[in-house]
């Protein structure tokens, strides 16, 4: 039978539909896994060697005597060439009438190349070097937070064209906006009702609910925990949370980067090599640089396999069809082997 399940925090409703579930290994996964790798591509903007075609870097993680914009490398983030927003103006709301509210796109766009290897995705990368990439999203966090003007910031992964990926060299974009976007706004707000009726913090609540039932853990440590959320709105969505309360991405310790960089390098390899490297996304959502909302707001990762389409029922009406059962994604996962 078809079963309902609602989203404690956005209130949002998924339709687990078990009749027309699927194991993995059935047909739901249909991407495969590239051949040969390829180490580099002259004609890569993000290649090593080619550091003069894109933007001066902002952060670099190099070796000891090589010089910024030079080869050397192991993780670099510049400016976005064709960038979204930028901080020629200042951001002002101008409204016309009630229909017509503009104002000036301030921010930032930046590229985040996880390394000068060409093809090699970050699954593959040791857990030292998935790290290094965690511990570039704090620094851009703190460093872009510092403009008064900027509300949030956006981190975020595509992985393979059919997730929006428009180049194949392994990359992670940032992207910091002078307004907190409305899915983090329904976030917040599902997470102070739930406070404010409990006392507690909702993503706390789930973390206990998840290590007690552990049928949709996929994996976890002392610190951080992998698990396929009870509503998931598509097969193998999953969310990675620190068990500790923390509402800020940007807050965590290097200890912490390096214990939550085990759980997510484990979770991109059982992804990788479990779903035969699907297109997907991952992002970040932590708290608003310019509003405290720490009682009751829990950073968290989420990582959407694109292994199903957003039809005419998802797109008309916000909810989705989820056509394999979050427990039996977990315990495929939990299986794989991470090497």
């Amino acid at each position: 039978m078809p079963e309902l399940r609602r989203d404690p925090i956005t209130k949002n409703w998924s339709i687990i539909a078990t009749e027309r579930a699927k194991r993995p290994e059935s047909s739901l996964v249909k991407h495969l896994i590239s051949g040969d790798e390829i180490k580099h591509d002259p004609a890569c903007f993000f290649c090593e060697g080619n550091e003069h075609a894109t933007p001066p870097e902002v952060l670099a993680y190099r070796d000891e005597n090589a010089s910024p914009d030079l080869p050397g490398w192991n993780l670099r983030v510049v400016p976005n060439k064709f960038a979204a927003l930028n901080f020629d103006e200042d951001f002002l709301v101008n409204q016309d009438n009630p229909l017509k509210i503009t104002g000036y796109a301030r921010g930032a766009a930046e590229v985040l190349i996880e390394s000068p290897h060409h093809t090699r995705n970050l699954a593959l990368q040791s857990a030292d070097h998935v790290a290094c990439v965690l511990m570039a999203y704090r620094n851009r966090y703190l460093n872009l937070s510092q403009e008064r003007s900027i509300k949030y910031i956006s981190i975020f992964r595509n992985n393979g064209q059919q997730a929006g990926a428009s180049l194949v060299h392994p990359h992670s974009q940032i992207m910091a906006t002078p307004v907190v976007p409305i899915n983090i706004t329904n976030e917040m707000y599902g997470a102070n009702d739930y406070y404010e009726s409990t006392g507690r913090c909702v993503y706390c609540d789930i973390i206990k609910t998840e290590l007690k039932d552990r049928s949709r853990i996929i994996c976890e440590n002392e610190n951080f925990i992998a698990f396929a959320p009870y509503a998931s709105r598509t097969p193998f969505e999953t969310w990675v949370m620190p068990k500790f309360h923390s509402s800020r991405y940007q807050d965590l310790n290097d200890f912490q980067i390096h214990e939550l960089s085990e759980i997510w390098k484990s979770t991109l390899y059982k992804i990788y090599t479990g779903l035969e490297n699907p297109p997907y996304n991952y992002f970040i959502h932590t708290s608003p640089t310019q509003k405290n909302v720490n009682k009751y707001y829990h950073w968290h990762m989420e990582l959407v396999p694109k292994l199903t389409i957003a039809a005419g029922f998802e797109l008309g009406t916000g909810m989705y069809i989820n056509i394999a059962i979050p427990e039996d994604c977990a315990d495929y996962l939990r299986s794989i082997e991470v090497k």
